[in-house]
């Protein structure tokens, strides 16, 4: 499924991310350090060139809302003045993720099914 969110609606998205950031459970939360990522202003020029290609992924858990992906891409669209983001439920990679002690069991595979 695609569709299109407000910024501010996954700023108050619970996150399983970010093992670097303590105490951090909403995604507002981690954005500063986000921001400090080496590939970070890398990121900011592509999209104000291009746009965002790749939508953030969200998936939903006991009814809420988790921001999965697209942590970067949301404190660009905040820092380019986008309001407004594609997001889908469907893994974008394929690669294994590591197991995250917040998100815990039940979200089922990253790996698109055959």
């Amino acid at each position: 499924m695609l569709g299109v969110i407000a910024v501010t609606d996954v700023l108050a998205m619970a996150t399983p991310d970010d093992d670097d950031t303590a105490d951090c459970y909403r995604v507002r939360d981690i954005l500063d350090h986000k921001r400090r990522s080496p590939h970070y202003a890398t990121l900011v020029e592509e999209i104000r060139r291009d746009g965002i290609e790749l939508p953030v992924m969200i998936r939903t858990r006991r009814g809420r809302p988790w921001l999965v992906d697209g942590h970067h891409r949301v404190a660009a669209a905040i820092d380019l003045g986008i309001s407004h983001l594609v997001w889908s439920d469907l893994p974008l990679e394929v690669e294994d993720r590591p197991h995250s002690p917040v998100m815990g069991r039940g979200w089922g595979s990253y790996r698109p099914a055959a």
